[in-house]
């Protein structure tokens, strides 16, 4: 296979894995808004699992448009993607960037959520902390204290 259809290859594969990536995230923010903290751990050991996948696949894209003397950057991508004689190709890259972009506003909805929830939590501590003022319900011995 030439280096062309192995690129070609290899942003069809980051396109499947951001797509599972997005189910995840998906899968996170459903488990957020329905309190399922149990579920949390592992999506977030295979979100870290994907990333680093992703993050391998960028870097070989990144390394092919190096090897041809182009910058790594959306410019160079841009560049290559002009020179390609197949529209196909500029279809993929874009389905690319658009499931990107999707990924990375549930992303930040997921961030938002945890945000909310954890003020809503430090309210609620700072709250019953408030109530419950200096009252010791125990003794500096141990016993309960009156």
């Amino acid at each position: 296979m030439k280096a062309h259809e192995e690129f070609v290859a290899a942003i069809n594969i980051e396109i499947n894995t951001v797509k599972v990536f997005v189910k995840l995230l998906e899968k996170e923010e459903d488990a957020l808004i329905h309190g399922r903290i149990d579920e949390l751990d592992m999506l977030a050991s295979d979100k870290v699992r994907l990333a680093e996948k992703l993050e391998s696949l960028a870097k070989q894209r990144i390394q092919y448009l190096s090897f041809l003397g182009l910058s790594s950057d959306k410019d160079g991508m841009q560049l290559w993607l002009s020179k390609q004689a197949d529209d196909g190709v500029q279809t993929i890259w874009d389905e690319l960037v658009r499931l990107a972009l999707v990924a990375q506003q549930i992303n930040k909805t997921n961030g938002e959520i945890i945000s909310a929830q954890l003020q809503h939590s430090q309210r609620a501590y700072m709250a019953l902390q408030g109530a419950a003022g200096n009252i010791s319900l125990y003794g500096p011995n141990g016993q309960a204290f009156i």
